[in-house]
């Protein structure tokens, strides 16, 4: 279970591509030239001798021209070095053009910019800015999802498998020189979740994190301590194979600043303390951040990129071709006109990369004490459940872009058993099984049963018409009527999650690591996302999970998410995917294919990797896009 990578292999490993490209510019080529020589040739000739004229054979001097084959080692060509020493590749923009743009106009997620928490581990659903590149994370998914060190340089499982040690980076310091150690992690993870973290859960495989988190423990009895400077240890409350995955977005918040600027010191450019290879310099809420290099930085993350700037941008497709924006998705929610041009555009399609799937959209229901009856009866959940035809619906409204979500995991994950889970009872539309079923408990055609609101977390507009749709079909087929209220990211999360008071509700769930308990985990009851208790479920789960033989972690990991979608507390929907434009001199070792074929700006935990292992080149592919 040991991962153990150095700066110097991180970076050969990571920048396969970019180092094939310098080998290649200094390794001897062969090639025909030609060249002067000078030689000894014999002629012969006429010499004069007293009385007579004699041919003799001479030898004589000559420069002469050959053509032949030589090695030749040219001279490495280099770009220009930004303020972290990094080299650029020979075909680079200057540095003044090398920045990412981000368009802080898409707030349909509620972030970027727009947030009130200035650092994601105070807020996962409210913060105004993506962490990942302005302080230190503990480890990361590469290009094809292995979960590798970052802050750390290794990772080891104790022999009981309840622990982890983690060895730490001892180059590491903080923008304002400090060196980081173990402290700063443990300070982090115990002031996040001791203030109520609202993405907590998601931590909840470390010992007494819930207590913790739900205010039944003080942090100082959380499962993480400092054994020496640079080792920082993980208790588990079972063994957790997994564990090294969960610090994808485990980024660093330094002590210091909550002690001399306060809470909000992350909103304040002047305050700012940085650990990873950027730091903030500008911030106006709703309108831009910028983030440029911390030259203190000396972890193994190394762009290219000397900016990161996010800004209120033009949006949709003639604003991508114009350069406006740098970054344009297609999916079911984009006109149809736009799909034509990219399509009949050679450039467009040429700067198209179709997406794997990574989320999944689901309907849940709060059966918490008996508040919202009778949606706490399995008989009408499994109504609800037969009586949507799922296919039908993402046919009509998912445009190629969705498939139908049998379970939780999406189409080719890890552990994605779509086939087994499809015939299961929830996933069979049968109307008239529907009607028997919510007959039986007491609401005939739908007669008495009360009246609901399904809230729906930031819906995009297909979102919103598949709600419509189901909310026909449950009108149509079962003669009841649900509401539908929108809501933005931090509305949803404290009414739906926090407050546990929405009766029906909307929500999408991506991966953040490529291992079954991403999704499944969630699901958990002292995760406390949902408002649902299923002891039989947590208890199958956590055996399953905890299991260090592979092959049966993996059978016993399936046959929890069919214990999941059987519960009828969740109806899984769909799962999304989508095409992604960039432009055509977007290069480096980053957009090399994966090995499943694709083409991506970064893994799931993208607000690190879209950055790294990118720069912007001379090339002049994009001539006559306009």
């Amino acid at each position: 279970m040991k991962r153990n990578i150095t700066r110097r292999g991180f970076l050969k490993a990571t920048s396969v591509a970019l180092a094939g490209a310098a080998l290649a510019a200094c390794r001897p080529t062969k090639e025909i030239v030609e060249k002067e020589a000078t030689k000894i040739v014999k002629e012969t000739v006429v010499v004069n001798v007293p009385g007579e004229k004699e041919i003799v054979e001479k030898e004589t001097t000559k420069i002469v021209k050959e053509t032949v084959v030589v090695e030749v080692t040219p001279t490495p060509l280099t770009g220009p070095t930004n303020a972290l020493g990094v080299i650029l590749p020979a075909d680079a923009l200057p540095l003044d053009q090398q920045y990412r743009l981000i368009s802080t106009g898409a707030i349909g997620s509620g972030l970027a910019a727009w947030g009130a928490q200035g650092h994601s581990m105070e807020s996962m659903y409210n913060h105004a800015f993506e962490d990942g590149m302005l302080q230190e994370v503990l480890t990361a998914l590469d290009k094809g999802n292995n979960v590798v060190p970052i802050g750390c340089e290794s990772f080891k499982m104790s022999e009981d498998g309840m622990s982890w040690d983690f060895k730490l980076r001892k180059e590491l310091v903080w923008s304002d020189g400090k060196p980081i150690t173990a402290d700063d992690w443990v300070y982090t993870l115990r002031h996040s979740l001791g203030n109520a973290y609202d993405f907590g859960w998601f931590y909840y495989d470390i010992l007494n994190a819930a207590d913790v988190t739900e205010g039944r423990l003080p942090p100082e009895q959380l499962g993480i301590e400092a054994v020496d400077p640079y080792t920082l240890r993980i208790h588990t409350t079972a063994p957790c194979p997994h564990l090294p995955a969960l610090g994808v977005w485990f980024v660093l918040a330094p002590r210091q600043a909550y002690d001399q600027f306060g809470e909000n010191w992350a909103l304040e450019p002047d305050h700012y303390i940085a650990s990873g290879p950027f730091k903030l310099t500008k911030f106006e809420r709703g309108i831009r951040y910028w983030m440029e290099l911390n030259p203190t930085y000396k972890g193994v993350l190394r762009p290219y990129f000397t900016q990161i700037r996010g800004e209120l941008t033009p949006t949709g497709l003639p604003a991508y071709i114009a350069g406006d924006i740098r970054e344009y998705t297609i999916n079911m929610d984009t006109p149809a006109g736009e799909i034509g041009i990219v399509n009949a555009n050679p450039i467009l399609r040429a700067e198209s990369h179709p997406q794997p799937s990574t989320s999944t959209d689901y309907i849940g229901f709060n059966t918490l004490g008996g508040e919202f009856k009778p949606l706490d009866n399995p008989d009408v959940r499994m109504a609800l459940s037969k009586a949507i035809d799922k296919e039908a619906l993402m046919g009509e409204i998912g445009r190629g872009f969705a498939n139908p979500a049998w379970g939780i995991l999406p189409p080719g994950f890890p552990g994605y058993a779509g086939d087994q889970l499809k015939t299961l009872d929830p996933n069979v539309y049968d109307v008239e099984a529907a009607k028997a079923l919510l007959a039986k408990a007491g609401y005939a055609d739908g007669k008495g049963f009360p009246k609901f609101e399904m809230w729906i977390r930031a819906p995009s507009p297909s979102m919103l018409i598949l709600c419509q749709a189901i909310q026909a079909q449950w009108k149509e087929n079962l003669g009841i009527q649900i509401e539908l209220h929108p809501a933005d990211y931090s509305a949803f999360t404290d009414m739906a999650f926090t407050q546990k008071k929405a009766a029906i509700y909307y929500v999408g769930y991506m991966l953040d690591y490529y291992d079954p308990s991403t999704f499944l985990g969630v699901f958990r009851t002292d995760g406390g996302r949902h408002p649902h208790q299923d002891p039989q479920y947590d208890e199958f789960y956590l055996k399953a999970v905890s299991d260090l033989d592979m092959k049966k972690r993996a059978e016993g990991l399936v046959e929890a998410e069919k214990m999941l979608v059987n519960s009828t507390a969740y109806i899984f929907l769909w799962s999304t995917s989508s095409t992604a434009l960039w432009p055509c001199n977007l290069s480096g070792w980053m957009l090399e294919p994966n090995a499943d074929g694709y083409q991506l700006l970064g893994p799931p935990t993208a607000a690190l990797w879209a950055s790294v292992g990118l720069y912007w080149t001379t090339s002049t592919c994009r001539k006559g896009l306009r």
